[in-house]
Order: C-alpha cells, then sequence, then structure tokens
C-alpha cells in the first residue's frame, strides 16, 4: 500500500488515507471494532491531525475496549484543538469513567463549569457525569469492592447513569451483581437498550448457564457465551442485503437512513432476531425510510408492494419501536 523513492523514504499511494478511513468506518459501522482499529489506525498514522480519522480511531478503541490507547489520543487531539472541542471532551470522559479515573473527571468538569464554557446542548450531559463521578468517589469503600454485597446496581438509576454502570462491568467482577442482571433481563419494564447491554456484559464474561430474557413483548432461553455479537447474526445480515437490493437505485442517504433505524432495532432486539422474511423487512424499512425523508414517489411504490407477506407487521413493529426513546449518551 505503500512505495518507495530512491532515497528510502515511504510514500502513501494516492487516495490510500481515505481509503483506509472509509473501510475502517464501515467496518465499525458492521460491527467489527477490531478491524476498524487495524485500518483507522494505519489512516492516523498517515494523518494524525486529522479530526474525522482521530475521531474515527478512538471510537474503535472505545469498542475494543483499549481505553488507555483512545484516552491517549484524546489527549492529543485536546492538546492540538483537533476535532470539536467539546465532542472531543464528551469522548475523554466517557474514556476516564471506563477507566474508573473519577477524580479527573470530577476535575475536568469543574473547571469547565466553573469557566461557563459548556455549551447548552452539553450542559446536562455534563451534569449527571459529574454527579456519577462524586456519587463512586464519595461511596464507602466496601459498596465499590467487587466481591462486596452492595446495594442495587442499576435500580433507581437514570438511563444515561445505567448505560455508564453497564458499560464498566465487562472488565469487572460481575459475580456480585449476576443475579441483578438477570433479574433486569427478565424485567419488561427496564429499557430493552440497557437489556441489550446486559447480555453483552454476560456474552464478554463467558456466561455458559441458561438465561431467560423478555423483552419487547418476546420471551426466550439464552446461553450468553453462544449468542454471536450484535450486526453479526444471519437474519441480521440478510436484512440488510435485502435492503439494499431493494434500494440499489435510489439515493445513497436513503439506503443510509434505512440501515440505520434497522440497525438501532436490532440493538434494541437482540439477543432476539426479526423473525420475518428479509424481504418483508426491507420492504418495510425502504417504505419508512422513504416517508421519513420526504420520497414520495417511492413510499407509494413500495406501499403497492407490501399488499403480500407480512411487511405491514414489521412496519407497525417498526412505528412501535420508534416510539422508544433512544439514549443520548
Amino acid at each position: 500500500m505503500t512505495n518507495q523513492d530512491e532515497f528510502g523514504k515511504v510514500i502513501a499511494f494516492p487516495g490510500l488515507k481515505d481509503r483506509l478511513f472509509e473501510k475502517g468506518v464501515e467496518a465499525l459501522e458492521e460491527g467489527d471494532a477490531h478491524a476498524a482499529c487495524d485500518l483507522l489506525s494505519q489512516a492516523y498514522e498517515l494523518e494524525s491531525l486529522n479530526p474525522e480519522i482521530s475521531t474515527a480511531l478512538v471510537l474503535a478503541l472505545y469498542e475494543c475496549k483499549e481505553y488507555e490507547e483512545a484516552q491517549a489520543i484524546c489527549r492529543e487531539m485536546l492538546l492540538e484543538g483537533v476535532g470539536d472541542y467539546f465532542e472531543t471532551v464528551d469522548m475523554y470522559l466517557m474514556i476516564l469513567i471506563q477507566l474508573h479515573e473519577h477524580q479527573d473527571v470530577v476535575d475536568t468538569l469543574h473547571a469547565l463549569f466553573d469557566e461557563k464554557e459548556v455549551p447548552f446542548e452539553k450542559e446536562e450531559h455534563f451534569r449527571k457525569l459529574l454527579q456519577f463521578s462524586e456519587k463512586m468517589l464519595n461511596a464507602p469503600a466496601e459498596e465499590t469492592e467487587e466481591e462486596a454485597d452492595g446495594p442495587p446496581l442499576l435500580e433507581g438509576k437514570s438511563l444515561e447513569e445505567q448505560i455508564i454502570i453497564t458499560a464498566g462491568l465487562v472488565q469487572r467482577n460481575i459475580r456480585p451483581y449476576r443475579k441483578e442482571l438477570e433479574e433486569g433481563l427478565q424485567d419488561e419494564g427496564m429499557h430493552p437498550f440497557v437489556q441489550t447491554m446486559i447480555v453483552n456484559v454476560l456474552r464478554e464474561h463467558g456466561v455458559a448457564s441458561e438465561i431467560l430474557v423478555k423483552k419487547l413483548g418476546r420471551e426466550g432461553v439464552v446461553q450468553p457465551e453462544n449468542l454471536p455479537e450484535v450486526f453479526t447474526s444471519d437474519a441480521f445480515r440478510e436484512a440488510v442485503l435485502s435492503l439494499e437490493e431493494l434500494l440499489l437505485q435510489d439515493s445513497p442517504t436513503l439506503i443510509r437512513h434505512a440501515e440505520e433505524v434497522l440497525k438501532r432495532h436490532a440493538f434494541l432486539l437482540y439477543p432476539f432476531d426479526m423473525e420475518w422474511d428479509p424481504d418483508d423487512i426491507a420492504l418495510a424499512y425502504g417504505h419508512y425510510a422513504a416517508g421519513i425523508l420526504g420520497d414520495e414517489e417511492l413510499e407509494k411504490d413500495l406501499q403497492e408492494k407490501m399488499d403480500e407477506g407480512e411487511s405491514k407487521t414489521v412496519l407497525a413493529f417498526i412505528h412501535e419501536l420508534e416510539e422508544i426513546s433512544s439514549p443520548n449518551i
């Protein structure tokens, strides 16, 4: 992918950086975080001050749980003024929380609030992070010990706090919390986003026992260690392929929007799959995306094709899932 001139200097092929970035983002969107890290790291070596490459690499490293490396790149971005400052600060704070560096979170946020520099749209989010880290710092030692029997982990917490806490369990001993986590999977009142995260935590820890899951009106028993990663199941891949084939002649924006909605819903539904025919799923999501983006001609065309099969049932399910608020974190 590189060439070498007569003086021994390594020269990158034209467009290599952009190609690596595109492939890296594509891998990240498909859930292959390790491939994304590899590709984006190569792009980063070619242009470390590119804000899009740096941000994507940090996200990929975060997904791979390479928190210290992600932290180092975030620090460099902040020092060099790369990318949107507050978006970078947001990523940096989330990484600090994963590393349990709560004092740094508190110090950083107090400085920002004291200087009155926090933008309005970030203020509530940052205050919740500040409260969470202060709470962790002020908790009695026996409540923070991994082997201790502490108060309920998620009960009474906001959705945002539940997400942060659950994400942190990937690198912790979950034995003291197993019962509460499994009960959460049977509680249809718990947000399905958090339930998906709990399933992922149990899968990451190699839990082999059978676990009952109830969510979104569905019920089933799963063995977490045998589950595929989110977005890698055959059912999801087939649905995406059918969607791309259906909308092949339409705008990339429409295809991307339809896939983003499908991906969001697949995450909420996990570990369950959409059990309808992939073509029916594609019709419903294509129709929904066309309506959202105001493509009346395509919406009408797809509506006519929805008279047969179960695509209307899928469409009703889409509207049901869209009523569920997505976490802003």
